[in-house]
């Protein structure tokens, strides 16, 4: 199954389009997350308009048998369940991804995946660097690159001390996604996202307190 997955990646990878296509509606941007119990996903999507500010759009899901994470095929657990997530959200603009896009060993992270499966503007969004170097920070960005490539760029928002890390998914460029999340972000962290992840949590805690739950920790 490993082998498989790398052969899949090895191939899709050469899809990945690093440059702006025409990216419709860019002022409403989503955020996709996913919260897991044993072997159930929650998915959650949000959709903002970021020149209002305001909520559009917002779709929850839950899913079982979700794969067992298995290090270097994150896609093999998430991958489905986003899929089926963006499949019943229909975004119509870009899309932030809770996970690396081609800031990744085979420069083909699960930002990228979901983009080129899907054919839709995706853009990845970590909290942690995979790999790579930081260089010097000007202002409030610091290219990453990883031997001698820039790979994505770290990102400092406001109210935030340490940067998140923002590279191409899939049909965009990099200046214009870094652009994205900054406009998307104001509470030092990207909105959609943000919003995703806090969705996607209460959903598996009213699933817990409902009784759905092994027994409760105590």
């Amino acid at each position: 199954m490993k082998d498989a997955l790398r052969s899949e990646q090895n191939r899709l990878r050469e899809a990945v389009i690093k440059t702006d296509c025409a990216i419709e509606n860019s002022h409403q941007v989503t955020g996709v997350d996913v919260a897991y119990h044993d072997q159930l996903a929650f998915g959650a999507a949000v959709t903002i308009d970021i020149h209002e500010n305001a909520v559009l759009r917002k779709t929850q899901i839950q899913t079982s048998g979700v794969e067992e994470y298995v290090p270097g095929q994150f896609y093999m657990r998430e991958g489905p369940v986003l899929k089926q997530l963006l499949a019943d959200h229909r975004p119509a603009g870009p899309v932030l991804v809770d996970a690396n896009g081609i800031l990744h060993p085979r420069r083909f992270g699960l930002a990228s995946h979901i983009g080129v499966v899907l054919d839709i503007v995706t853009i990845g969004v970590a909290k942690s660097l995979l790999l790579g170097q930081v260089q010097e920070r000007d202002t409030d960005t610091a290219r990453i690159t990883d031997k001698g490539e820039v790979m994505g760029m770290a990102l400092w928002l406001e109210e935030r001390e340490t940067p998140i890390y923002v590279s191409i998914g899939h049909r965009v460029s990099l200046p214009t996604a870094v652009a994205i999340v900054r406009a998307s972000s104001w509470s030092g962290y990207p909105e959609p996202l943000r919003l995703a992840d806090r969705l996607s949590k209460e959903q598996k805690r009213r699933f817990l307190e409902d009784g759905g739950g092994a027994d409760p920790v105590h």
